[in-house]
């Protein structure tokens, strides 16, 4: 008997952290271009905010510009019909992050992708500055970030492979302006 109820609670332990879904962390592409135009930055930041809105502010942190993005935006895509992807920004094996559409004075929000979108379906009244600015986490993000801009410098065009070496090598300052 002893063995019995030894079994079933040895399987029943198996069974609960096998079913458990830890969220898997999608490395993006090493293949991927990416180019400086008009900007690209590479950071990392003090929490996991990967999936969520940044937003422009002001030194007194108000919210001074944000993005509003559609179902059928041109760097959105649809995961499995539930869940929305920025498609402008990835994530290197090195925990860096590339992006083509944040600036170092950007604050990271609480909404996601995914809820702005469906929030825009659902409802008739619009997004505004004011939804946003309750919804505002950070406005000090970044551990660390670099940019490089087309403005003022050649167009240049990197693999996300290419960046993530000259992360290893020590060499990003050599393209990158450290900011933080």
């Amino acid at each position: 008997m002893k063995k019995f109820i030894l079994t079933i609670s040895l399987l029943s332990i198996v069974l609960i952290f096998t079913n458990c879904k830890k969220e898997k962390i999608e490395f993006a592409d090493e293949n991927i271009i990416v180019n400086n135009e008009p900007s690209l930055s590479v950071y990392k930041t003090n929490n996991d905010y990967f999936n969520y809105i940044v937003v422009g502010i002001d030194s007194l942190g108000n919210v001074t510009s944000y993005p509003v993005y559609h179902k059928n935006s041109i760097h959105i895509v649809n995961i499995d019909n539930k869940k929305y992807k920025f498609t402008q920004r990835w994530l290197l094996k090195s925990g860096y992050i590339v992006d083509k559409e944040i600036g170092y004075n950007d604050a990271f929000t609480d909404v996601t992708f995914t809820e702005q979108i469906n929030y825009i379906e659902n409802n008739s009244d619009d997004i505004n500055s004011n939804w946003y600015q309750k919804r505002i986490i950070d406005t000090n993000p970044f551990k660390e970030y670099y940019w490089l801009e087309e403005l003022n410098e050649e167009f240049q065009e990197f693999t996300l492979g290419e960046i993530n070496e000259m992360i290893e090598n020590g060499t990003l300052e050599t393209v990158f302006t450290k900011i933080k």
